[in-house]
């Protein structure tokens, strides 16, 4: 029994001076932006301790710095369940957006506006809505395109393309026949540079 029990503690301590050297060798993959060396060092620490939240994240986070999109949720999924909800929802924000993102570009815009709400789910970004107004835009949404840019503009008062999604907005509001809103967005930009004199024409005549 003696014997049974010192060759157990042997093989945990043996388990977890592995657990430290695949942890240690896929954090400094990481660093180094080795991803592929980071996946398989972090995989092996989650084989030896399936509920390793840390592991998960940062396994998560080389899966999707190598666009291993839904490997990357499927990780970041795991880390979720074992104590890494505020990481693991911050990466999955962004993965979530990069897939829209890849949606939009292949054009199928409604499957990125999903993508767009689904990231937003998480963390909630000014750069989802941009990219789900594209869509609705693409596809002459035009209550959406008004409602995700507002959004986007809402999260992004600083953004540096403001004047031309408030001057979209605008326009959007005056093809609604809502001259009112689009006032308030002509408001906004009197003095840009580029759409400043047809926010002032349309002011002078409303």
């Amino acid at each position: 029994y003696g014997d049974a029990e010192v060759a157990a503690e042997a093989e945990e301590l043996a388990a977890q001076a592995n657990k430290l050297q695949y942890n240690t060798a896929g954090t400094a993959a990481l660093r180094a932006k080795d991803y592929p060396a980071a996946i398989e060092a972090f995989k092996k620490v989650l084989e030896l301790e399936p509920d390793n939240g840390n592991a998960a994240v940062q396994l998560g986070q080389a899966y999707y710095r190598s666009s291993q999109f839904d490997a990357a949720i499927e990780a970041l999924t795991v880390a979720q369940a074992n104590g890494q909800e505020d990481n693991a929802a911050k990466l999955l924000s962004q993965v979530y957006l990069k897939k829209a993102q890849a949606a939009s570009k292949a054009k199928d815009y409604n499957g990125a506006i999903e993508l767009c709400l689904k990231s937003n789910e998480y963390v909630e970004s000014g750069n989802a809505y941009r990219v789900a107004a594209g869509a609705a835009q693409k596809l002459g949404n035009n209550a959406d395109t008004i409602k995700y840019y507002e959004k986007y503009l809402e999260l992004s008062p600083k953004a540096k393309d403001f004047g031309g999604v408030a001057y979209t907005i605008a326009v959007l509001y005056q093809q609604e026949g809502n001259n009112a809103k689009a006032k308030e967005f002509y408001e906004k930009i009197v003095n840009d540079p580029q759409y400043g004199a047809a926010a002032k024409e349309f002011i002078s005549k409303n």
